[in-house]
């Protein structure tokens, strides 16, 4: 999993080195790591035949709106990769405000489809579910902190 990540982190700042446009940075990012990440879900939640079509209909539902998210998130901490060392007391204030309520919609994110999942398929499906996306959404918190500091100082 950690190659997948680093393979992300790497896609973020070299495609900003060369100047593409956030959106397409985006774009390409999540459909890279979606397909990826899709794949490890497959791998780590282990479904039934008759729980595979509940669990992944609502797993690309969860993934419509975590993309969202994600897209809100890339942009304000690609703004703080370009502002390193030159922050203000106020745009420190500006962009916590923003940062704690996406991580806070992140974790309600998936709270609400774990209780979800669990009812269409059971607890143990729903579990794995949510250990494997906080496993993911911590790993990448980790790269991108490591990216950050190792890179601007």
């Amino acid at each position: 999993m950690k190659k997948i990540t680093l393979a992300v982190i790497t896609l973020l700042f070299v495609s900003t080195a060369i100047g593409q446009s956030f959106e397409s940075e985006i774009q390409l990012v999540q459909s890279i790591y979606g397909k990826e990440k899709k794949d490890i879900i497959n791998e780590f939640v282990e479904l039934d035949d008759h729980q595979k079509s509940d669990f992944w209909i609502l797993y690309d539902e969860y993934e419509v709106k975590r993309n969202k998210l994600g897209k809100e998130k890339f942009n304000l901490i690609m703004n703080y990769v370009n502002d390193y060392g030159d922050i203000e007391a106020q745009d420190a204030e500006i962009f916590m405000k923003k940062l704690i309520p996406l991580r806070k919609d992140s974790d309600k994110l998936i709270d609400s489809y774990y209780k979800k999942i669990n009812k269409k398929t059971d607890p143990v499906v729903a579990l794995q579910f949510y250990q494997i996306e906080n496993y993911l959404a911590d790993l990448i918190r980790l790269e991108l902190l490591e990216e950050i500091y190792t890179t601007k100082q």
